[in-house]
């Protein structure tokens, strides 16, 4: 048997490395979508100039690879930025326009080496681009405004290394993406030159199988068992003036990774110009009365009810005066919130509105003992 394995090792070592694919910058090998795009040579280097004119955001105007499937392996490429470049994304298994694997440069950071907004992984999923509920997915890295920046993704299963232009550490570590899905195309976003495009199938350095671990698995506090009713309109401006029943037609949800109530998995991209407000309730119960706090993060505006009297009312919105830390993002660090438990069961109560990209909270307790919830 040993010599039978022992053959085997031999006979795995002596196969050949998975074939690399070097994308070609030449319209064959493209699919422009209808983008302004052209083919040229940049610093002497046969390149794909990308123009997303005035899109919204990251991720509106895509150009992708033709005839290519990507499920793991590495994909390497050149990036160079434009005078007017403000993100360059590249999109990976992309199932379709509303549902893909997101990582972006933003052009912002340029000679701000240690600012910890640099680099960014955000699923864009049903639609909705989770950057403002996926803080922990930032990091900082290194930019250059002249000539190419060079970007290594590895991409095994639900895990993503990432690099850029320091090949030795990787600038950031994605422990748990968000798609669901295993496999898609690959395309590109942004007012940038993209050179040197190659994409190797199954080779996954440093990444395990499966996912990574969830950082706060360990951490009891959290809030993860909630029920949530069904989404209605909540015009501009006006505020909920009636708190819902056992009408509301109320179904279970669970925190995902980081303890993130992810509500945009469940509901989808709120209609443009409209906005939306859900219901999320939970139970505390205690042997007696008792103060705890509540460490609590939310996207975009939140109502809060214990035991049906108001608690707590706040907005959390990108580029405003009074948008929370970490600047307008969906994270624990939002604010903390006194909960004054009486002896018994308390019904915690939490209207979320959305109009404004990502949807969903995080609540974590400064202390679980002797509650049930």
């Amino acid at each position: 048997m040993k010599t039978v394995l022992a053959l085997l090792a031999v006979i795995l070592s002596l196969a050949p490395a998975a074939a690399q694919k070097k994308i070609p910058m030449q319209a064959s090998a493209w699919e422009l979508n209808g983008n302004a795009a052209e083919f040229i040579s940049h610093l002497g280097t046969p390149s794909l100039l990308l123009d997303e004119g005035t899109a919204d955001a990251t991720g509106d105007n895509i150009v992708t690879v033709n005839d290519l499937v990507f499920a793991n392996g590495t994909i390497e490429y050149d990036v160079a930025m434009a005078a007017n470049t403000r993100f360059t994304s590249i999109h990976f298994r992309r199932k379709d326009g509303a549902n893909s694997e997101h990582f972006y440069l933003r052009a912002n950071a340029v000679g701000d080496p240690n600012v910890n907004s640099a680099v960014q992984y955000a699923a864009i999923l049903k639609g909705v681009n989770l950057w403002d509920l996926s803080n922990e997915y930032q990091s900082n890295a290194t930019l250059k405004a002249d000539g190419w920046n060079h970007v290594k993704l590895i991409v095994r299963d639900g895990q993503l290394l990432a690099y850029v232009n320091d090949m030795s550490s990787p600038a950031l570590y994605v422990p748990i993406m968000d798609g669901d899905w295993a496999s898609g195309s690959i395309g590109f976003d942004g007012n940038v030159y993209l050179a040197n495009l190659t994409v190797t199938p199954d080779v996954t350095p440093g990444l395990s199988p499966g996912r990574g671990i969830d950082l706060v698995y360990n951490d009891a506090r959290y809030l993860r068992n909630w029920e949530v009713g069904e989404p209605s309109a909540l015009p501009a401006g006006s505020e909920p003036t009636v708190l819902p029943d056992e009408s509301a037609g109320w179904s279970a949800i669970t925190a995902e990774r980081f303890g993130m109530v992810n509500l945009s998995r469940r509901f989808g991209a709120t209609p443009r110009g409209s906005r939306r407000i859900v219901w999320l309730k939970t139970t505390l119960t205690t042997k007696k009365a008792t103060q705890r706090q509540l460490d609590f993060g939310f996207s975009d505006e939140v109502y809060v009810y214990l035991n049906g009297k108001p608690l707590y009312v706040d907005k959390n919105l990108f580029n405003t005066p009074g948008m929370k830390a970490p600047r307008g993002r969906c994270s624990i660090e939002n604010a903390r919130i006194d909960l004054p438990l009486q002896e018994g069961e308390n019904e915690l109560l939490v209207g979320v509105t959305n109009f404004f990209f990502g949807w969903g909270v995080v609540a974590r307790l400064n202390d679980g003992a002797g509650l049930i919830y």
